[in-house]
């Protein structure tokens, strides 16, 4: 019980919910995580997971134990967390979080970067979830206007949407294709309750609806930054603001981090230099 290792398997399970996502996340196997995790199970004499259809649901014991094994990550994340965030050399890996729809733009400048900083690893993790950035990532980039209390950084740019439809189609009147996933986005949602009555299909994700778009006759909204850099796709519309911005963050801890710094120093220009694209302004 008092082994972190097997605490480490027993939340990677919880959180994912398969024997196969955890194995992956831990760089295990199946077989071996669930000789293991009966093992742990055993030592308790009692049952931590309920195995379904659907993978593994927690029992009232394993809530229970899950609520403290987080407590028990977060301090030890905390406790590393004051350790590299004093590094005084560029060196060692650097965890980055961004939506996947910024994995286009942003792959060339981490390549750039990496070229000219060999003794820093960059581990890019496109994630269009819920920001995690204490656990696991160092900096994260994110389409928000309330970026998270326990991190801290700076608003890159504005984010403009537009109406995009492949260009082997003409005109404004065409069918609809609309976003599943944006109702907090109150601007983008009242664009598509416009024009509910034409819609004939509804995409999940931008990436999503990239591709949908270009092979379709129907038009949608993007962002600019993603539809304007396709050259399969053209405006439809007038961009307008959706009232998001990219928001650069990193953990408080990891101000000082040499590495961290080397990165941001060598990006944020980059991005700063880009700011007409997210914003939609055409050259």
């Amino acid at each position: 019980m008092n082994q972190w290792d097997d605490l480490k398997l027993f939340l990677a399970v919880a959180k994912k919910g398969t024997l196969t996502a955890a194995a992956d996340e831990l760089g295990s196997n199946v077989a071996t995580l669930h000789r293991r995790l009966k093992s742990f199970e055993e030592g308790f004499e009692l049952s931590l997971f309920e195995k379904g259809p659907r993978g593994y649901r927690l029992t009232s014991a394993g809530e229970q134990l899950l609520s403290h094994a987080e407590e028990i990550e977060e301090s030890i994340f905390t406790a590393f967390r004051a350790v590299v965030g004093h590094d005084q050399k560029a060196t060692g890996e650097v965890r980055i979080t961004l939506p996947q729809a910024m994995v286009l733009l942003m792959t060339p400048h981490l390549v750039d970067f990496s070229a000219q900083f060999e003794k820093i690893r960059v581990i890019l993790l496109p994630d269009d979830g819920l920001l995690d950035l204490e656990r696991r990532t160092d900096v994260a980039f994110r389409f928000t206007s309330q970026p998270v209390e326990t991190a801290v950084g700076r608003n890159l740019a504005d984010i403009a949407w537009c109406r995009y439809a492949s260009k082997d189609t003409k005109g404004t009147d065409l069918p609809w294709l609309n976003h599943i996933g944006l109702e907090r986005n109150h601007v983008i949602q009242k664009q598509q309750e416009a024009v509910s009555e034409k819609e004939i299909m509804q995409v999940q994700g931008v990436a999503g609806m990239l591709t949908a778009l270009k092979n379709s006759t129907a038009q949608g909204l993007l962002p600019c930054f993603v539809g304007d850099l396709d050259p399969e796709l053209r405006r439809a519309g007038e961009p307008f603001d959706a009232k998001h911005q990219l928001w650069l963050l990193i953990h408080a801890d990891l101000k000082r981090s040499a590495r961290v710094r080397a990165l941001l120093d060598f990006v944020v220009p980059r991005l700063l230099a880009q700011k007409n694209i997210f914003e939609g302004i055409l050259a």
